[in-house]
């Protein structure tokens, strides 16, 4: 594969399965709103970590007008911290899982014209995943987008588990596409690829659209991103994670 204008990819290798995180997560928004409420960002206050409930205006990785509920785990947090419902996922198929994304990460990094990245990779980036639930939303309510069109905080960011319908992305071109369901993997350049890189490689542009059927709808995506209190160099640049986050935000 050439990747001389790396935007999106869909590899040829098939997805992971979903089923322990889908249903760890499914039986968390079963839990009543007290109890959800007590695994918040706020109650983090680490990385990205912890719950975004949908119309909350001081999330971290949503709008207040997406139509979804979030909840970001990551090994940057002890487990223990986490609701019992995803500790069984995150014993048992956190590091598995996460080893396939890195070696992926590691082919796209060899392919790249970007001298030193294999080194700040391996020192500076850690993982974590953005579990997304979107309800059903009544025809009378339904907006266009059920998630704005946004970039991530991410150096890539890694759909192990394939894709759903809905999705769209601004290519190359400047034009919407639509990539639809996929059983493959997807990759896709985050932030922090076009941070580094001054802009020779720029983050996808994406959103989550309704579509034909309303329904509900799973994603799971993960993300590659600087460990938390961390201080990097990449071709002169000097940073810390928390400036860099910083920096994300303020782009929204």
């Amino acid at each position: 594969m050439s990747l001389n204008a790396f935007h999106l990819l869909k590899t040829e290798e098939p997805k992971s399965s979903d089923v322990t995180l889908k249903k760890a997560f499914k039986s968390f928004l079963n839990k009543p709103n007290d109890y959800k409420k007590g695994y918040l960002q706020a109650q983090f206050n680490y990385a990205f970590d912890g719950y975004s409930f949908l119309g909350q205006k001081d999330s971290l990785n949503q709008y207040d007008t997406d139509l979804l509920n979030s909840f970001v785990l990551s090994k940057f947090s002890k487990t223990d911290k986490f609701p019992n419902e995803f500790h069984y996922f995150l014993n048992n198929e956190w590091d598995k899982l996460t080893e396939k994304i890195r070696r992926i990460e590691r082919k796209i990094i060899k392919k790249l014209n970007l001298p030193h990245l294999t080194n700040f990779y391996e020192e500076n980036i850690g993982h974590m995943v953005s579990c997304n639930y979107y309800p059903p939303v009544s025809s009378d309510a339904i907006s266009e987008l059920r998630l704005s069109k946004h970039i991530d905080v991410s150096l890539f960011t890694v759909f192990v588990f394939g894709i759903s319908d809905g999705f769209a992305y601004q290519n190359l071109r400047n034009h919407k596409e639509v990539l639809g369901a996929s059983d493959n993997i997807v990759i896709f350049p985050g932030y922090l690829l076009e941070y580094l890189t001054h802009g020779e490689y720029t983050a996808l542009k994406h959103q989550v659209e309704f579509s034909n059927v309303n329904h509900e709808r799973f994603s799971f995506a993960f993300f590659s991103i600087p460990k938390p209190f961390q201080e990097m160099e990449f071709n002169g640049k000097k940073f810390t994670s928390e400036k860099y986050y910083e920096n994300y935000l303020n782009l929204f």
